[in-house]
């Protein structure tokens, strides 16, 4: 079978014939579908992040649809044929205080997941590829969604976790700040398909922001950000209509902190901040604001099993708009063009590597 393959960071990727491989116990073997490409898969590649890389070679890939080609020993709740997303935020199933966690095909997270990192190394860039089956979600009621339209899942993923983890509850009022970027687009929809009463979007472009506004049925509010840290709070609290429940923070590389003041200065008494981004610079906390509002500031990391299972339930019951997604789909040998466009993508775009049948691997 082929797969891609990288020998080390800053090397070129290698289209390879490689063994097959069998899942062992309490893994599955997929055949994958559609893979979705992150914005920044360039940059990986070339080991310009501060990533720690799987021990090479390697196929790199994090989410990914595919078909369950066997199942290994102790696999008891998936069947051959089935069609299942993968999600490679995979946590050590060990009974103690911080299990080691990694996302498979990208990074070890924790300090000692290098073990971790090294059992699965390979990710969703080859035909057949081996996950541990906790990383494994069934697709079952979504057979008439073409699996390239699927692989915008793992795109709602990330700020699907926040939100919830947020308790983002129906009717309530949230801010999404950096609603323009590849995530943070997403939120909005997210926030939308959870039961959001209004959305106030934020960023820096008009027309990305009108975009969303079009989706929201009359649930989205624009809010253009101008770098005043006060007069867009203002205006964030305007749009609101007194005050956010939840503002969720999502601007990826941000170099300074006054959007994310901002959003903390919209929240209502008792209200939430949630952090998923990555901003470059310290955030300066308003100790006494904090207090006498009763703000919560949650920092949060990705999402649990149950979140993605939610997920997929209200895309299989239409809440969630997957076909508000740009999908670009490239056959399976053009992945450096692939990833060109990946870094080219904004909003709501999305590039999908994609099998025979979606359209060929090549």
């Amino acid at each position: 079978m082929k797969a891609w393959m990288l020998d080390e960071p800053g090397k070129p990727l290698a289209l390879r014939e490689e063994p097959t491989p069998q899942p062992r116990r309490g893994a599955v073997l997929l055949r994958m579908e559609a893979v979705p490409l992150l914005s920044y898969t360039r940059a990986y590649l070339e080991g310009k992040l501060p990533y720690a890389f799987p021990p090479g070679p390697f196929s790199p890939g994090t989410n990914g649809i595919g078909r369950i080609e066997a199942v290994g020993e102790g696999v008891f709740g998936f069947r051959v044929g089935q069609r299942v997303a993968v999600n490679p935020y995979w946590r050590a199933d060990e009974t103690v205080p911080e299990p080691e966690q990694v996302l498979i095909g990208l990074t070890g997270i924790s300090a000692g997941s290098a073990p971790l990192l090294g059992d699965f190394r390979h990710g969703s860039l080859r035909e057949l590829a081996e996950f541990p089956v906790a990383t494994v979600l069934a697709l079952d009621g979504l057979e008439d969604v073409a699996s390239s339209r699927l692989a915008a899942l793992g795109k709602f993923s990330v700020p699907f976790g926040g939100l919830r983890r947020g308790r983002l509850a129906a009717g309530e009022t949230v801010a999404i700040n950096g609603a323009t970027g590849y995530f943070g687009s997403a939120a909005v929809l997210a926030a939308l398909a959870l039961g959001a009463g209004r959305v106030v979007a934020l960023g820096r472009r008009a027309s990305s922001l009108a975009k969303l506004v079009e989706l929201g049925g009359g649930r989205v509010t624009p809010v253009v950000l101008t770098g005043d840290s006060a007069a867009d709070s203002a205006a964030i609290r305007e749009a609101a209509g007194g005050g956010v429940d939840l503002a969720f923070d999502m601007v990826g590389q941000a170099t300074d902190a006054n959007a994310t003041l901002a959003a903390l200065r919209s929240l209502r008494r008792n209200g939430r901040l949630v952090l998923m981004g990555s901003m470059q610079v310290e955030l300066p906390i308003p100790y006494g604001e904090m207090l006498l509002n009763n703000w919560e500031l949650i920092g949060n990391f990705m999402y649990t099993r149950a979140d993605y299972l939610t997920l997929v339930a209200l895309a299989a019951s239409g809440q969630l708009a997957l076909d508000a997604i740009d999908v670009a789909t490239f056959p399976f040998a053009q992945l450096e063009a692939a990833i060109d466009r990946a870094g080219a993508a904004q909003g709501l775009q999305c590039t999908v590597v994609a099998a025979e049948g979606e359209r060929a691997w090549g």
